[in-house]
């Protein structure tokens, strides 16, 4: 009895063998795939077409000052809760350090901007929401130019494209009530 058992099982054992090594993924397989997803991705529309995208869209301007043209970027935003601010922080013109889609993200640099130094840091956001962390913030362009420029020049904090640069919050949003 226990003899045919084990032939039971050898022979179960020997079927399977042929079965496991079809599950291998191959390297073809997953080019063929990357490939597709590429190319889906190149054909549908990017997020600046969606709903999100119209959300965050930032506009860039020119605004004239004494020093020159300033290059700023409009969005609409309002001071996040808990982030550091309130309403009266935020005027016209922000030096923006940091953008991000967590706020735990955005609140984590900004208490890293505050041990350094910048005490009136502040997180805003976007109606999707997307962060934003306020270093200053001032009703002249040409002053929020300097602060930038003084930021970029004292090289603590190294950014990626598009930050630092200049936001102007003239149409903000409504705070929450």
């Amino acid at each position: 009895m226990k003899y045919s058992a084990y032939i039971i099982l050898t022979a179960t054992a020997l079927a399977a063998v042929p079965l496991l090594s079809g599950c291998h993924t191959s390297e073809e397989n997953y080019r063929a795939a990357y490939e597709k997803t590429v190319a889906a991705r190149a054909e549908s529309d990017s997020l600046e077409q969606t709903i999100y995208g119209a959300g965050r869209r930032l506009v860039t301007a020119q605004v004239e000052t004494p020093d020159g043209p300033v290059e700023v970027l409009r969005q609409l935003v309002r001071v996040t809760d808990g982030g550091g601010g309130i309403n009266e922080n935020l005027h016209q013109y922000n030096v923006v350090v940091g953008q991000f889609k967590q706020l735990f993200n955005a609140k984590s640099l900004r208490e890293r901007l505050v041990d350094m130094g910048y005490p009136g840091a502040f997180v805003v956001e976007t109606g999707e929401p997307f962060y934003f962390i306020v270093l200053n913030s001032f009703d002249d362009v040409a002053e929020a130019s300097r602060a930038l420029e003084a930021f970029r020049a004292s090289g603590k904090i190294v950014m990626k494209e598009p930050c630092p640069f200049i936001l102007d919050a003239s149409r903000r949003r409504r705070p929450r009530s």
